[in-house]
């Protein structure tokens, strides 16, 4: 219990303002991270996340009282919304995009520090594909998938829907469509299932935010906050990418995501 209380301490300590007004530490660059085997794309980021409280459940789906706290405060970090220019569209300067990992310990569910990348026309948050190097638990934990921001209030992209995590296999590191440690060891349900991987989107306004969520299947979810549930959107698919739109070609859906 020492450890669950911690945890909750730290959450509670450090909630959005607070944080930002004592000054503490709330990302991390990429380039401050390690990289697992010295490849560049492979990030291992630091957990938890002190601004998001561990949440205590046994449960193979990744749990709402987890990702919403988490999307809330991705938009909370600097730069994370509502920051592009009134009269083109185009990020500003401070613009940002951060990624955090969701993963599992064997007692709780847990959020990645949020890794910040500033925006440029084709830029976006680099998820920590090398896993998360937890304070408590090491290494090895099983991650479920990602979540980040768009700070231009753009719906979720073709590099979201293309975005899982990743494992190492024969030597090699493979995109995988369900969670995994990244030495390749898949996460089970109490039936022995494997889990599906899920990305998670926070985009809008500061004072009207969306959330999304996806698997690989491309069925894309918003959530009702009214409701507290994932209401079904539509079917996504990635289109090919066209040197004549650098800053990204939008996925193929069978319904507009954002009416």
């Amino acid at each position: 219990m020492g450890l669950v209380r911690r945890h909750l301490w730290l959450g509670i300590a450090c909630l959005g303002v607070a944080c930002a007004s004592t000054g503490a530490r709330r990302y991390y660059a990429s380039s401050e991270l390690p990289r697992r085997d010295g490849l560049e794309g492979l990030t291992v980021a630091p957990g938890p996340w002190p601004e998001i409280p561990a949440v205590l459940t046994h449960a193979s789906v990744v749990p709402d009282d987890l990702i919403i706290p988490t999307l809330h405060a991705l938009l909370a970090l600097p730069g994370a919304v509502d920051a592009c220019d009134a009269s083109t569209g185009r990020p500003r300067p401070e613009a940002s995009e951060y990624c955090v990992a969701i993963y599992r310990t064997r007692s709780d569910w847990r959020v990645s520090w949020p890794v910040r990348n500033t925006v440029r026309s084709a830029g976006s948050c680099h998820p920590p594909f090398g896993g998360v190097n937890d304070a408590d638990y090491g290494n090895d934990l099983p991650v479920l998938g990602y979540a980040h921001n768009h700070p231009c209030a753009s719906d979720v992209s073709n590099q979201d829907l293309r975005t899982w995590p990743m494992a190492k296999s024969e030597g090699a590191w493979v995109v995988v469509a369900y969670g995994t440690t990244p030495g390749g060891r898949l996460a089970r349900d109490e039936r022995g299932q494997v889990i599906p991987a899920w990305g998670w989107l926070a985009t809008g306004h500061r004072d009207a935010p969306r959330f999304y969520k996806w698997n690989q299947e491309g069925q894309v979810f918003r959530w009702d906050d009214g409701r507290k549930q994932w209401n079904f959107q539509a079917r996504c698919t990635p289109r090919p990418s066209s040197m004549f739109r650098p800053e990204g070609v939008l996925p193929d859906c069978s319904a507009a995501l954002h009416p």
